[in-house]
């Protein structure tokens, strides 16, 4: 694994004499873990840094981050304002229709929070059917047990009794009343739903030997003014933080929650749901060729009466290399026809072959819809990592994970992102254990905590993933079968 840590790395080099303590990272980290934790984030997990592209994002700015003091949050959304009733029972005779010749009717629904004057319909059927409730819901058991009319001049008309069958859908459409009247449609309140999540404990260790700590490496560090400064650390220490920076990564799309395995203390692990666990109750769909109009079709799911037509209809798709390829031969595919310029796609490039060279090439990686529909596409590395995904598609070859496209909505209210990296405040964690080698060179007197010829390192800290409404959120994954 190489030792390239964004562009903050200037070289590696030996042991010298110009090495303070006061400019090791690690020294300071331990010394001042709320300052300098933030500048590991930035070094291992900043944009330009390719194996953490989720961490690196949710560190970007201050929305997309919560710090919480205990191990769990909750928060609230609102729930629908308009609430369908739901058939519980046909409790009407056998009939065809029912409602004819501007008789009344039954309808058992699930609910008590409709009024009289309020006009119902079904669901999933023709307006036409629009029926007055005459009489006060009456309980019948788990049902209530409602009178209709239909509001027709139509003798003839009649509500099909399909519509009477257990859990068919009744909306309110509104409320009518004749002169005088001496009462009001009903008034529905959205209920609040509340949702939980919690933190995970992550813990890592590492020994470095008097051999693994030869080398070092320089870096150069920005200050809050833009100034540059020097430091240094170990070279076996980067690739402690390259490590540790992997597994948070991995750990924010894949951990699975859990209050069922324990740890060596007997304490129960608590784990939090990661990304793909907290999407399995989004938008997920699974396909077996990729297209334009499928992917069309699917974002219409989550866009659709949810976010208006324009601007705001924007989500970004995270997938792996061999998807990143799909995505660009089906966007072609649909494009083909429009694409004939052939000078727009070239461009003048130097070679021994020719004078006057020509390259030619282009691939989609955005796509603009209709309503202002627009899917921007990033690479998840983890997705193509074969040493977590060994199930191969035995159509191309390549892991199955590489063509999962993840959809993820950053958007959100009052400056706070849909989805945020969570940590506990003060939880954060660094400290050396010295023996014959400290993190600072050989033990030349003085006292240490064991014998052998090494330097263990340790780091601690709580971590969660908070989506607020995964509604805005899908995945499209493929399956063969």
């Amino acid at each position: 694994m190489g030792a390239n840590i964004s562009k903050l790395a200037i070289k590696k080099q030996a042991w010298h004499s110009n090495m303070t303590r006061l400019n090791h990272l690690g020294e300071s980290l331990k010394a001042k873990p709320e300052v300098f934790g933030e500048v590991m984030d930035q070094m291992f997990s900043s944009q330009v840094y390719s194996e953490n592209p989720l961490t690196a994002l949710l560190m970007k700015t201050t929305s997309t981050q919560k710090e919480i003091g205990g191990l769990e949050w909750e928060w609230n959304m609102k729930g629908a304002t308009r609430k369908p009733g739901v058939v519980t029972k046909n409790i009407n005779p056998t009939a065809a229709v029912f409602g004819t010749y501007n008789t009344s009717y039954k309808l058992a629904l699930d609910c008590s929070d409709f009024k009289i004057g309020d006009v119902l319909a079904p669901a999933g059927g023709d307006k036409i059917y629009q029926s007055r409730i005459q009489s006060a819901p009456m309980a019948q058991g788990s049902s209530w047990i409602y009178t209709l009319k239909l509001v027709t001049n139509d003798s003839q008309l009649g509500v099909p009794k399909a519509y009477f069958q257990p859990n068919q859908e009744w909306i309110k459409m509104f409320s009518t009343y004749g002169e005088g009247a001496e009462m009001g449609g009903s008034v529905t309140f959205a209920d609040n739903l509340a949702f939980r999540n919690r933190l995970s404990k992550f813990r890592k260790s590492y020994k470095i030997t008097d051999y693994a700590a030869e080398e070092v490496l320089a870096v150069s560090l920005m200050n809050a003014k833009g100034a540059k400064a020097k430091s240094w650390m170990p070279y076996a220490e980067t690739i402690f933080w390259k490590q540790w920076y992997k597994e948070l990564e991995i750990a924010l799309w894949y951990s699975r929650k859990s209050d069922n395995v324990a740890d060596t203390t007997g304490e129960m692990i608590r784990s939090f749901p990661g990304v793909q666990e907290q999407l399995e109750d989004s938008h997920t769909h699974k396909y077996s060729n990729l297209s334009a109009r499928l992917i069309e079709e699917y974002l219409m799911d989550i866009f659709y009466s949810r976010v208006s037509p324009g601007k705001s209809r924007q989500i970004e798709a995270w997938t792996g290399e061999y998807g990143m390829i799909q995505f660009h031969k089906a966007i072609e595919k649909a494009t083909s026809p429009f694409l004939k310029n052939v000078e727009v796609y070239s461009s003048k490039v130097a070679s021994p072959m020719h004078q006057n060279s020509l390259a030619f090439g282009y691939q989609f990686t955005e796509y603009r819809m209709a309503n202002g529909a627009v899917l921007k596409l990033n690479h998840n590395p983890l997705y193509d990592d074969r040493s977590i995904n060994s199930e191969i598609d035995p159509v191309t070859g390549y892991p199955k994970e590489s063509m999962r496209f993840t959809f993820l909505d950053l958007s959100g209210e009052a400056g706070e992102s849909n989805i945020q990296m969570v940590k506990k405040k003060n939880a954060y964690k660094f400290w050396y254990v010295d023996g014959g080698l400290s993190h600072l060179g050989p033990k030349n007197g003085g006292s240490s905590a064991h014998e052998g010829e090494y330097y263990s390192m340790n780091v601690s800290d709580h971590r969660g993933l908070h989506i607020k409404d995964v509604s805005k959120c899908g995945e499209l994954i493929l399956s063969r079968q």
